[in-house]
């Protein structure tokens, strides 16, 4: 687990959402050994690091595609993240679609620290009522495709447990 006080040196992390869609060939090349290639050299480049909270893991990590263009796999375009901070940057599915994401008007920390504290609070056990007290996370909104709107907001990603 990264230290949270390293997370200022880390791009800035805001909601967000996709603004062109994976088309079937899109799909199709994410399959492919080229995009496996291509997405081995970024992963090492950035030492399986997340750009946005610091999170590193020589498992799961992803690659995205920072202006959002599927089709533009230059490396100048591609970077590490974390599932969690993917699912901020793409904030529409995962809060309408998979209702994962709960938004907040207010919270003591940036976004990137959220991230972070709620990582290291899910590893002790600690439940996700009492992470969203202690990140001071307050005024719930709803989920609305405006970048200006999104970007004054905070996500928290509930907890993934399994059906009983």
């Amino acid at each position: 687990m990264s230290n949270i006080a390293e997370v200022k040196n880390m791009k800035n992390l805001v909601l967000s959402y996709e603004l062109t869609w994976r088309d079937e060939d899109d799909k199709k090349f994410l399959k492919s050994k080229e995009w496996r290639d291509i997405r081995l050299v970024i992963l090492n480049r950035n030492d399986y690091t997340c750009s946005y909270c610091g999170f590193r893991s020589d498992k799961r990590m992803q690659v995205n595609h920072i202006n959002g263009d599927p089709k533009n796999h230059s490396k100048e375009n591609l970077e590490v993240i974390c599932g969690l901070c993917h699912m901020i940057l793409h904030s529409g599915l995962w809060c309408e679609i998979k209702k994962s994401i709960v938004l907040f008007k207010k919270s003591k920390y940036t976004q990137n620290e959220i991230i972070n504290f709620t990582r290291k609070m899910r590893t002790e056990g600690i439940e996700d009522d009492e992470i969203i007290k202690f990140l001071e996370l307050d005024e719930k909104v709803e989920w609305k495709q405006d970048h200006e709107y999104l970007s004054q907001l905070f996500g928290f990603i509930l907890s993934f447990k399994p059906p009983r």
